[in-house]
């Protein structure tokens, strides 16, 4: 298996519209990383393959602290499970919301895009940061007591393709009402 990575610059644009569009610069160099031993070698270009789609994929969204801080909050993964391999060209877009209501929108941490090449069985994380508790003035995007519906799509998505509705686990596995207070930013993808 093998995760391919490419990162190039980005002019920054609306933060939840063109957040991890790739670029239209000059090409960047490709980092190929080959999951469980540690190594990364540079090639001029990425491996092609079909962008992931919703069809294909298996999204996971798992609760890791309830407290803001330095550590990621919650754990975005997803799975190809697709036989042939698919192309996840930026960052997924994610965004909760209570009925037509407040919503909160993921952004990438880092203005450089990424391009995964994801065989079939392949899981990448994301971690997630962002407040899942009231400021001290007890303010939050959406109200504790609300259940948002959260919602993630692919990088790039094809016309038809609406995405997935997601509920949040705890670390055990079991449901947790989720609470999101402001902005997810989402960090760098990391191969499981």
């Amino acid at each position: 298996m093998s995760l391919t990575l490419m990162t190039a610059a980005v002019a920054c644009g609306p933060a939840h519209q063109d957040a991890g569009k790739p670029s239209t610069g000059p090409s960047s160099q490709a980092t190929t990383a080959t999951p469980g031993r540690g190594r990364a070698s540079a090639s001029p270009t990425a491996s092609a393959g079909a962008a992931c789609g919703t069809a294909q994929l298996r999204w996971k969204l798992t609760l890791l602290a309830d407290k803001p801080g330095k550590v990621p909050t919650a754990l975005l993964s997803v799975t190809n499970t697709s036989p042939a391999p698919c192309a996840f060209d930026g960052y997924p877009k994610m965004h909760a919301y209570a009925g037509k209501g407040p919503a909160v929108w993921s952004e990438p941490k880092a203005k450089a895009p990424v391009r995964l090449l994801l065989d079939h069985g392949e899981t990448v994380n994301f971690p997630l940061f962002y407040p899942a508790s009231p400021s001290a003035d007890g303010s939050c995007a959406i109200p504790v007591d609300d259940a948002p519906r959260i919602e993630v799509l692919p990088p790039h998505p094809a016309s038809a393709d609406y995405g997935a509705s997601l509920q949040i686990t705890g670390p055990r596995g079991r449901h947790v009402t989720p609470v999101f207070c402001d902005t997810i930013h989402m960090g760098a993808p990391r191969p499981q």
